[in-house]
């Protein structure tokens, strides 16, 4: 029996010259990117020192400096202290509930309002804030009886000074 040569992948014809010149024109623009990368990487950066000649670094507006001291004012204000100091007096199982919380930054104030179950539980609230290390000082602004009938009928608003972080 004759051996069978079977060859499924016929032999190609030499390339032609499109298929060379694809080729070339793909390694002569390799080229011209590694010679401009390495021209780029080794040449010294020009000097730009007479750009700066000409313009001088100008002063920050009134109204950029203000804006700017508000934001780092209110970055700077004692925020954990303060929370912990609510957290403290009106955590779980207390005798007043707070309601509301505002910040003023400039003057290092948190206003709080809330409900307590009696009046008695208000009045001591001032000095029980005073005696938590964040806070200066506590007022007690106001207090009114809402409700009789409801389980936390006085209201309340207290005004804390915090301590400066410095």
């Amino acid at each position: 029996m004759k051996p069978l040569a079977v060859d499924f992948a016929p032999k190609r014809p030499w390339p032609d010259v499109r298929h060379r010149l694809r080729w070339f024109a793909g390694g002569a623009s390799a080229l011209v990117v590694v010679v401009s990368s390495a021209v780029w990487l080794l040449v010294p950066p020009a000097e730009a020192g007479h750009m700066a000649a000409n313009s001088a670094p100008r002063p920050p507006a009134a109204d950029e400096a203000q804006a700017a001291d508000a934001a780092v004012r209110a970055l700077n204000f004692p925020w954990l202290t303060g929370l912990d100091a609510l957290e403290g007096a009106f955590g779980p199982g207390g005798d007043a509930v707070l309601l509301r919380a505002e910040a003023d930054v400039r003057r290092s104030i948190v206003r709080v309002s809330g409900e307590a179950r009696d009046a008695a539980a208000v009045q001591g609230l001032p000095s029980r804030l005073r005696a938590l290390p964040g806070v200066a000082d506590a007022t007690l602004l106001g207090q009114e009886v809402h409700d009789a009938s409801a389980t936390r009928p006085v209201r309340f608003s207290l005004e804390l000074h915090l301590k400066d972080p410095a």
